[in-house]
């Protein structure tokens, strides 16, 4: 009876295992197919706003930096080397109907400063809407360009 229970622990602590590897399989797949873990996507950006008003400067670089964080993308630091720059240009003109048209222009800049692209979104708010708290604003438009920026990011 002892053999047989000790039989039995094996071919548990067996199957534990072969679970376990298949586990391992299937995460090593998936980071494959999506791209999670590659090396050379790690990028260390510095993110620059202007023009836009209220708190939109602050909360554009955060809501883009937490955008890109998740796809491998780091705020670099004054003393890192080898630093992309992401300059945001906003302009807010006056529209129609007590709207306004806010248009941001992201322009993507490799460790050389050269152009890698841009990314353009324009957008009809209205009037004095962004004159003070950008929220979820900012957080709409920045992760709506975060894929194309992330696709400029990877060129080099």
């Amino acid at each position: 009876m002892l053999r047989e229970t000790h039989c039995r622990g094996i071919a548990v602590f067996r199957a534990a295992i072969a679970l376990l590897s298949l586990v391992v399989f299937i995460a090593v797949v998936f980071a494959a197919e999506t791209g999670a873990g590659t090396p050379g996507t790690d990028r260390l950006v510095y993110v620059t706003v202007a023009g836009a008003p209220g708190d939109g400067e602050q909360a554009l670089a955060k809501a883009l930096y937490d955008a890109l964080a998740p796809r491998g993308v780091k705020p670099a630091n004054f003393s890192d080397t080898n630093v992309y720059e992401i300059e945001v240009i906003v302009r807010v003109e006056p529209d129609t109907g007590g709207k306004q048209s806010v248009k941001i222009n992201w322009i993507v800049f490799d460790a050389e400063g050269n152009t890698l692209g841009h990314v353009s979104q324009t957008k009809s708010v209205r009037k004095g809407s962004l004159d003070k708290s950008w929220g979820p604003a900012a957080k709409a438009a920045a992760n709506a360009a975060s894929g194309e920026i992330l696709e400029l990011l990877q060129q080099k």
